[in-house]
């Protein structure tokens, strides 16, 4: 059964943690969950760092701690604002770090209650003698007045959400959504921290609880910088995230937050948990699954986990646990009896970075911060134009890794097994499936005369009965292995889906299923290794119609030795118009890849001939890398070859 079809996973889906055989195949994973987290949150390639720019002032002393406001610039004209809890009279190079997100509490870090108080988190590390620093959710506190114009004293969590609801958007194509956001800030806070001459920058942690402890293990698998953590309330096999903040496309497709959580590995981590809320089988379930990886390192003492039997949120018992569990691994003084000592609780204007106005220069809504996110991601993009063959390199280890990402490329082992074989005098076939190793997924394939020095792969957006019999004719008699395919989708590759959750029906269906057109790409691309794997002295791969797109776009992807011939219909498609992608291709980060134009560059060194074109493909990035490669053949033309013409470049 094609998985891609029922029981897909959701937000409350229940996962099974993977169990990973030795060290070596985990780090193999971790690698991929990392690349995929920076890929999701639009990270690929990484920003520049725009300077920090930072202020801190408004001094505030207090019993064994100081408050100050804090500002830092994480973009060009976007500020984040937050609370830094200092001890009284740092040190240069002897305060740890700590920096500490916060959830969707009504009121984001200015919350007070006995769920949570996040003043007492950081006003306690800063008594304990470590530097702290607390920001604002994109859209609450300091930020919702940044970019939303006000303060909010009833929701921040509509502020929070609505200008960030999954649409098919151009902000799909670019993979600009608000946990990419949230993600860079916290990167970002971890530069502000280490900048501050107090804080010695080999003892640094971070903790959050609900969101922020989503924003914790994000943040910890993909920056190698933390020393200690503890994301609490949020590790589950039983629920990923409710916010659109914790759902961009792509994020947990073929993972889970488990094995997120597990990325801190072998570092020292603590999993709190609450016996109400979806983190209630940490003990049996999630915390088992992550210690099996930390077994892997043979660091099992750097792992523990605590189960508080209070409501979702970080309570006094659940902040005690961390305090106790960043002692010791931050060598500070206090022991395993250390409590939370009481303290005085500040009004918001104390807290408040935007109380008294914006930075200048600041942003002061959504549309420019996200236009300025699409000029400065396609300016990083030119950079990897393939004008040498260094730079053809560099754009296939960075655009192409990431266009790999977006269709969720593998190089694992193609299975074939025969269904029927319905040769007969005249003529070799049989039907048969591919099945990747990794995902397990059957692709129906037809084969026609096996074993010819030749082989050719036919793929129609309607399948294989919509092929040209004509054309099919002439290859098997000029002795062509003739195979096709239905990718996802089309022909055989349809199966039945549950009434009550069709495919596409989910919430954040994206961010836990790869779209249609991804998974036909997906499929062409098990093909090209299964013929890469039958020793034929040449291979075409022919896609017809929007076929071409998916065809060309699993060239690219691939990273196989053998040479193979390309003709591809590029559709009269507009490289240049968003509105195409969306209607035609839409795959979440597409255009952060390059687009069609640049996965036309990857496909050199193999021969390429691409018609079609009208006067909207651009093929100047193809032209380019393709000028570096004496060896291989690049041909354009802005009409659709007709099957007769075709037929005389398949057969030369």
């Amino acid at each position: 059964m094609d998985t891609r079809w029922q029981n897909l996973p959701h937000i409350n889906h229940t996962f099974v943690p993977t169990e990973y055989p030795d060290l070596e195949t985990w780090e193999t994973e971790k690698i991929r969950l990392r690349n995929q987290i920076l890929f999701a949150a639009g990270l690929t390639p990484l920003p520049e760092k725009p300077p920090l720019n930072f202020k801190i002032w408004n001094r505030i002393e207090r019993d064994g701690y100081t408050i100050e406001k804090a500002y830092f610039q994480s973009l060009p004209g976007f500020y984040v604002g937050g609370t830094l809890f200092r001890p009284i009279d740092p040190q240069p190079k002897t305060h740890p770090g700590i920096i500490s997100p916060h959830g969707h509490a009504r009121l984001g870090r200015l919350n007070e209650s006995d769920a949570a108080s996040y003043q007492a988190r950081g006003l306690t590390f800063a008594r304990m003698g470590c530097t702290t620093f607390m920001w604002d959710m994109v859209d609450y506190n300091d930020s919702a007045r940044h970019l939303s114009g006000a303060y909010e004293d009833e929701n921040y969590g509509v502020v929070h959400r609505v200008p960030w609801v999954h649409k098919q958007d151009n902000r799909m194509l670019w993979n600009i959504n608000i946990l990419g956001f949230q993600l860079w800030n916290s990167i970002r806070a971890l530069d502000f921290i280490c900048e501050l001459p107090e804080v010695d920058t080999n003892r640094l942690g971070c903790t959050g609880e609900s969101g922020g402890g989503t924003q914790t293990y994000n943040l910890y698998a993909v920056d190698d910088r933390l020393s200690v953590a503890a994301p609490v309330c949020m590790v589950s096999a039983y629920m990923q995230g409710g916010c659109v903040c914790e759902n961009a496309p792509s994020l947990r497709i073929d993972t889970n937050n488990v094995d997120i959580g597990a990325t801190f590995a072998p570092k020292p981590l603590i999993l709190v948990n609450s016996a109400q809320d979806w983190t209630q089988h940490t003990p049996d379930v999630e915390y088992p699954a992550v210690k099996k990886i930390y077994d892997l390192y043979d660091a099992a003492d750097h792992v523990t986990q605590i189960q508080i039997d209070a409501p979702h949120g970080y309570n006094l018992a659940m902040r005690e646990a961390v305090y106790r569990w960043f002692a010791k691994w931050l060598d500070l003084p206090q022991g395993d009896d250390f409590t939370e000592p009481p303290y005085e609780v500040e009004p918001k204007e104390n807290l408040l970075a935007f109380w008294d106005g914006l930075p200048e220069g600041a942003l002061t809504n959504h549309k420019d911060l996200i236009q300025q996110c699409i000029t400065a991601s396609q300016q990083t993009i030119d950079t990897f134009h393939p004008v040498t063959p260094e730079k053809l390199d560099q754009n296939r280890n960075t655009l192409g890794q990431a266009l790999r990402t977006a269709i969720g490329y593998d190089n694992s082992a193609v299975a074939y097994q025969t269904i029927n074989d319905t040769s007969d005098d005249n003529l070799k076939s049989e039907d048969g499936l591919l099945i990747g190793e990794r995902r397990n997924v059957p692709v129906p394939l037809c084969t026609f005369n096996p074993n010819a020095d030749t082989a050719t792969l036919l793929i129609h957006p309607q399948g294989v009965n919509a092929l040209y019999s004509p054309l099919v004719e002439v290859l098997l008699e000029n002795n062509h292995t003739v195979y096709a395919i239905d990718p996802f989708g089309i022909g055989q590759n349809i199966a039945e889906q549950n009434p009550e959750s069709p495919r596409g029906d989910i919430n954040f269906f994206n961010g836990y299923n790869r779209t249609d057109d991804a998974e036909r790409i997906y499929d062409i691309t098990l093909a090209l290794r299964h013929l890469s794997s039958q020793q034929h002295k040449t291979i075409n791969v022919v896609g017809f119609h929007t076929a071409g797109l998916w065809a060309l776009i699993a060239a690219a992807a691939n990273d196989l030795d053998t040479s193979i011939r390309f003709f591809i219909d590029a559709n009269g498609f507009d490289t240049h118009s968003e509105s195409d992608y969306l209607t035609h291709l839409p795959i979440p980060g597409i255009l952060k890849a390059g687009g069609l134009n640049n996965a036309a560059a990857l496909v050199a060194p193999n021969t390429l001939h691409i018609h079609n074109t009208s006067d909207t493909f651009d093929t100047s990035w193809a032209e380019a890398a393709y000028e570096h490669n004496t060896n291989a053949s690049l041909t354009t033309q802005s009409d659709r070859l007709k099957n007769d013409e075709l037929i005389s470049v398949l057969i030369f």
